[in-house]
């Protein structure tokens, strides 16, 4: 795996402080907020804790599609 993927970027970091509990997802591709991102498109994902810092490895996407959507660098 690349060593990119493994480790949030700046901005990934930021994004976890906004969803406690939840996840935040690397994806490939530009979107708009509003608009449906393709399954394909997800890179992976991280858990985010309640504190808002993201926990755990970095969670592959086994359907992503580097052909079709280069991983963001």
């Amino acid at each position: 795996m690349n060593t990119n993927q493994e480790k949030p970027f700046p901005q990934e970091i930021v994004e976890a402080k906004k969803y406690p509990n939840g996840r935040v997802y690397r994806i490939a591709g530009q979107f708009k907020d509003n608009e449906r991102i393709p399954p394909d498109a997800i890179v992976g994902a991280w858990k985010v804790d309640a504190s808002g810092n993201i926990a755990g490895d970095f969670i592959v996407n086994k359907n992503y599609n580097p052909k079709r959507w280069p991983s963001p660098t």
